[in-house]
């Protein structure tokens, strides 16, 4: 006699889906917390205070990357600038902060050709 007696044959079948069942359970308990995740921005009303000028050496082979204001839990934080390694063929474009109806908006810097 060839084979798995029916009784084992059914069994087998029967662990295999419990476990893809246990699994499938498994999988949807733990994915609904990253899914439903969701992004609030909440911009400021109230325009950024004034810039505070940086006066860096000049640093062959870099560029200055301005320091500006972030809007931090419902305040203005200062984060000073940096040099950048410069990009041949690119210019670095300031970030800004932009009214846009009745609040503002930070619009990153960048390089550009």
């Amino acid at each position: 006699m060839s084979g798995l007696p029916s009784n084992q044959g059914a069994l087998n079948l029967l662990r295999m889906r419990v476990t893809h069942a246990i699994l499938g359970v498994a999988l949807t308990l733990s994915s609904p917390a990253v899914a439903s995740a969701a992004v609030v921005y909440v911009y400021p009303h109230e325009p950024p205070p004034e810039v505070i000028v940086e006066h860096p050496e000049p640093r062959g082979g870099y560029v200055w990357v301005g320091g500006h204001y972030e809007w931090r839990e419902r305040h203005y934080v200062w984060r000073g600038g940096h040099y950048a390694r410069e990009r041949r063929g690119w210019t670095w474009h300031e970030g800004r902060w932009e009214h846009h109806g009745d609040t503002y908006r930070w619009h990153r810097g960048g390089w550009h050709r």
